[in-house]
Parts: structure tokens; sequence; C-alpha cells
């Protein structure tokens, strides 16, 4: 019996394997409590550690969009740092690719709340299509557009080395807002 129905027999029961929304809340919540006392480098690693430790995934990258470009603001390891993860999943950071590419040549899908791929392997890692994500260590990846007063400001791109095949996106309402979050404090000077 789960520990909440020993102690409250009208307790719901609980599933161990389902999202902790809750939990997820109150890290974003802790993490936003430290905007002030952390260096932007420091909230962006953590904001992007939470954001894998969220959806188990083994890499993430943080985009900021315009109306032309969108480029990456920080990447949890990045292709930057693949001498540091032999064999690992790199999140694939183009400098700035044009908003017709981005992301990953599917700019015509233009989703608002998600896109799954569960096989991305072929998919091009950047414009010219030297790379495949598959070449990165890339199975699954998923992309959250972050969006403001009806335009899309920004993007959370999250990658997996195993299959993914669905989406909670309860989990994503939370992790598009700490993206938010994370792209305002971009803004401020880099100390």
């Amino acid at each position: 019996m789960p520990a909440d129905r020993q102690t409250d027999p009208d307790a719901p029961v609980t599933d161990p394997s389902g999202p902790d929304l809750a939990g997820l809340s109150a890290s974003i919540d802790r993490l936003t409590d430290h905007a002030h006392d952390w260096s932007t480098q420091r909230l962006l690693d953590e904001g992007l550690d939470l954001v894998r430790d969220a959806c188990w995934a083994d890499a993430a990258a943080l985009f900021r969009v315009g109306a032309r470009r969108a480029a990456a603001v920080h990447a949890r390891p990045s292709v930057r740092s693949r001498r540091t993860r032999p064999g690992g999943v790199c999140a694939p950071v183009p400098d700035s690719v044009d908003t017709g590419w981005f992301p990953w040549g599917l700019a015509p899908l233009a989703a608002d709340r998600f896109v799954l791929i569960d096989d991305a392997r072929a998919l091009p890692a950047d414009p010219d299509g030297a790379r495949t994500l598959g070449e990165l260590g890339v199975r699954s990846c998923l992309h959250l557009p972050l969006r403001q007063r009806g335009r899309t400001v920004g993007a959370l791109q999250v990658f997996w080395s195993e299959p993914r095949l669905a989406w909670d996106d309860d989990r994503g309402r939370l992790l598009r807002t700490l993206g938010r979050f994370l792209l305002t404090c971009d803004g401020r000077v880099r100390t």
C-alpha cells in the first residue's frame, strides 16, 4: 500500500511513476528565489539542468526567437562541450538560424505548445545539413515554443538518446514558464 494511503485511507492513490508537478513547481520557485543572488550563467545552468531532470533528458537548449532569427542562449551540455562527454548526447546549438528553418527544418509546423519527434535521427542539426541529430547521439527531441502576448519569443529544446513516445504537456506548461523566466535572466548583464 502506498505511504499516503497508510496514513489516510481516503487519500487518492498516487502513481509514483507519474509526473511530480508539485515538486517541479517547488523547484522552479526555489530557482527563481535565487535570481538576485546568482550570476546569469549559474541561473541558466541550473535552469536547464532542472529542465533536463524534469524530463529525464540527456540535453536541453534555450533559444531566443526574433522576427527573422532564432539565436542560441544556452545549452546543457552543448556540442561545444562534446570533448568532455565522449559518446554522450549533445544539444545542437547553431549560433543563429533563420526562423524559416527553426527548429530542425520543421518551421512550417508552427506549434503553439510542443512538437515531439520520436525518431529524430535524420533531422538536420543545423541549416547546412552537415550534421544530423542522430550523429550527435539524439534519438528523440522536443520543441517547446515560449510565447508571450501571442508571439513566439523563445524556445526550449529537449533531447533524449532513447525513444520518447509521449509527452505530458502539464509538465510542458511549467517548463515553458521556466523558459520565459530564463530568457528574462539572460536579458540582464552577465556576471
